[in-house]
């Protein structure tokens, strides 16, 4: 959409180094990677930052009959955005879990290789096209009001942790107001989401 256009979805520094998955990104619009110097230049610049803070591991834990996120360890963000002040908004893509296929347990092992920087998912897609996403799937992307983070030069680990926790609950939130919409009144009662 217009609207996003000028937002620079940031990526793996892995997946970022891909000529094929940049070309492809790069149809869909305006990416970046991910590495922390290359956030704080975005972020100098004043750039709208979409980020999926679940990397790797969360692609690992994807299921496509349960809705997960990778969230608990991940607040690099959170301490970028207090030390230059800027907003969060917290984004949900349902139906997304249902786009591939993905091998289920072995936990420890798997995140453990992510860690390594080694992706350990085996995702598949469509039955003859397995790299492409099935396409017999609705998704519902439903958007939070942003969360006005403090400008603190050098936040502290409780600061973190407090917004941090501020998003998580507020990601919960998201997920709550809008598993009806998405899924349908019947399946959204009983849908959970699964923080990791």
């Amino acid at each position: 959409p217009p609207e996003m256009s000028h937002v620079r979805f940031c990526f793996s520094p892995i997946l970022f180094q891909s000529p094929f998955f940049r070309l492809f990104s790069r149809c869909a619009g305006n990416p970046g990677s991910a590495a922390k110097p290359d956030m704080i230049k975005y972020m100098k610049n004043g750039e709208d930052l979409a980020l999926p803070p679940g990397g790797f591991e969360e692609a690992t834990l994807t299921s496509p009959s349960v809705d997960r996120v990778y969230i608990k360890k991940r607040a690099g963000f959170i301490k970028l955005c207090l030390k230059y002040g800027i907003a969060v908004r917290p984004t949900y893509a349902f139906g997304e879990h249902k786009l591939f296929s993905n091998v289920q347990g072995m936990w420890k092992l798997r995140l453990a290789m992510n860690g390594l920087g080694i992706p350990a998912l085996f995702a598949w897609g469509k039955l003859f096209f397995p790299l492409l996403p099935r396409n017999d799937t609705n998704m519902y992307v439903a958007v939070g009001v942003p969360i006005e983070l403090p400008k603190i030069e050098e936040p502290t680990k409780e600061e973190v942790s407090l917004w941090h926790g501020k998003y998580v609950t507020a990601l919960q939130r998201l997920y709550d107001e809008h598993k009806e919409k998405a899924y349908g009144s019947e399946k959204g009662k009983v849908a959970k989401l699964e923080i990791w």
